[in-house]
């Protein structure tokens, strides 16, 4: 009952506080990346009680990805901060970041929060999860396409050409 309610109030915040405003702005990414994130958190809370299955292997598996995941979000988090020249708060870059994680990968964020998902679906190991899990997948998949096209109108040119190259 506790992680009903938990979900709830996970939702009812994301909602409020970061559904509403982007979608007023039409930051059409960023409803992408909050409705994966808040599936993503549904998953860690809920998940345990659909878990039914366990296939050690898997979940050993699960728990290893957890590194480079947790690797790519801290490291994306620190060069958006520190690189990105942001005018408030840590992800309104004003410069493209093409260094460190990012020479590797556009959106690291986004495949650390994929990455995590796996690893969350093989610990968890449930039908329901897998589902939510997929469709989170989806929406870090799509906040990746949009900002994209959010970049392309903010910077031009010169993230045509980073997407190129990255």
């Amino acid at each position: 009952m506790w992680a009903y309610i938990i979900c709830v109030g996970i939702w009812a915040g994301i909602i409020v506080g970061w559904l509403v405003p982007v979608t007023r702005k039409r930051i059409v990414y960023e409803i992408y990346e909050a409705c994966g994130l808040g599936i993503y958190f549904s998953l860690i809370i809920l998940g345990w009680e659909w878990k039914i299955i366990d296939i050690f292997p898997l979940a050993y598996i699960g728990y290893a990805l957890y590194v480079p995941a947790a690797v790519l979000v801290i490291f994306s988090f620190i060069n958006l901060k520190h690189k990105g020249k942001p005018k408030s708060g840590w992800e309104y870059t004003t410069t493209i970041i093409n260094s460190d994680v990012f020479r590797v990968v556009r959106h690291p964020l986004y495949l650390g929060a994929a990455i995590w998902t796996v690893g969350i679906l093989l610990v968890i190991q449930s039908i329901p999860s897998t589902i939510l899990g997929l469709v989170a997948i989806f929406c870090f998949s799509m906040a990746s396409k949009k900002e994209d096209e959010f970049n392309i109108k903010k910077f031009g040119e010169e993230y045509e050409k980073y997407m190129g190259e990255v």
